[in-house]
């Protein structure tokens, strides 16, 4: 028996219950990630008002988190040498060659200025949810009428949707196909994630959950948006099973200088290390909190495309949120040990985070060797 097979699960099914009773969430499914493999997953509600239960397999959109993927995707063009991460985004993205500089001392926007969210550019929640669906045209169209600065590039963290959006046309115009069809040829259809994709139309619809958001009446169900030139920083879709698969693939990438235990992966090992890496302080200490973390326990950074957390009591955490109209979704993991919790629930800005935090924390004591 593994130790990931010697895992109590009690009390993350109480507190998943509680949590459940108090926001009666249309559809929530949540998974425990130990040893390389989902260990446990438990659906509650339905996908569909009246519809069935959901499982692992259900599809939710998982917004936000769809930041590790394009991120990932980044670093494979890097390690192929189509792109470096200190070249001028204006060489991907010839719109920004144009933009006037922040202040007449201001670097030019790099593509690692995008990666870690310091192009300057200001906070665009929840401006950057409503453009999902913009045509790349009308996206060509927005760039070309110049872009405002809050801060010169390189000097700050700001989180920016639109910064993700840019990554997108980056690794089309580095890799030579769609942002869509990069990942999937070169991430998700490698590690066989075949409940993961960009169009609600990709997947067998008795599989999607539906989304909701709190009407007058009651729960108002939300019509996808279509993919579009914002994909790249919260188009995905995908299941409990498929996201269990790509938090171990990250877990897989510690200790340095071992086998690979998740097996063939797309993205060498030094890579996922990289995305795990803090590269800039979020703010303020008393500021600089895991987002959805609601007990303040230390302070954060972001990486590639993922946020880092450097817990007193368990050290590193790493993980995403995500939320969008109609959808919550959270993933997180100890690094130390690999022990990792995937939540989804389809309503809109669901309280995903703040049940992951305390899954992980029922969890954690359990496992050998998982203080800092």
């Amino acid at each position: 028996m593994t130790a990931a097979d010697a895992l109590d699960f009690v009390a993350v099914d109480a507190l998943a219950d509680a949590f459940q009773r108090r926001g009666g969430q249309p559809a929530l499914v949540y998974g425990i990630v130990a040893g390389g493999r989902l260990a446990h997953a438990r659906g509650l509600g339905h996908r569909w008002l009246g519809g069935p239960a959901p499982d692992a397999g259900t599809v939710f959109r998982i917004a936000s988190m769809t930041k590790s993927f394009t991120a990932a995707a980044v670093l494979l063009l890097r390690d192929e040498d189509a792109l470096a991460l200190d070249d001028r985004a204006e060489i991907y993205v010839p719109e920004l060659r144009s933009l006037a500089p922040a202040s007449p001392d201001a670097p030019r926007i790099s593509v690692r200025h995008l990666l870690t969210m310091t192009a300057g550019f200001p906070t665009d929640d929840p401006w950057g949810d409503r453009q999902q669906g913009l045509p790349l045209a009308e996206f060509s169209a927005l760039l070309s009428g110049g872009l405002s600065f809050a801060w010169a590039p390189g000097t700050r963290f700001e989180y920016s949707n639109l910064g993700y959006a840019l990554l997108g046309r980056v690794i089309t115009a580095a890799s030579g196909m769609a942002y869509p069809d990069f990942v999937r040829n070169r991430l998700l259809r490698p590690l066989h994630l075949s409940q993961t994709g960009f169009d609600a139309s990709e997947f067998d619809l008795a599989r999607l959950a539906h989304g909701y958001r709190h009407g007058e009446g009651g729960w108002e169900e939300l019509v996808p948006d279509a993919c579009g030139a914002f994909a790249p920083m919260g188009g995905i879709f995908s299941c409990v099973a498929d996201l269990a698969r790509w938090v171990s693939g990250f877990a897989a990438a510690f200790p340095p200088g071992d086998a690979d235990s998740g097996g063939a992966h797309p993205l060498p090992r030094a890579a996922r290390r990289e995305m795990q890496l803090p590269r800039v302080a979020l703010g303020p200490p008393a500021l600089a909190r895991f987002p959805g973390d609601p007990s303040g326990t230390g302070p954060a950074s972001y990486g590639f495309g993922l946020f880092v957390e450097e817990s007193p009591a368990w050290g590193r955490i790493v993980g995403h949120s995500g939320g969008y109209p109609g959808f919550g979704s959270h993933m997180r993991w100890h690094v130390a040990t690999g022990t990792g919790v995937i939540v989804l629930a389809n309503s809109t800005y669901a309280g995903a985070s703040s049940l992951a935090v305390r899954l992980l924390e029922a969890v954690l004591p359990q496992v050998p060797a998982a203080g800092p």
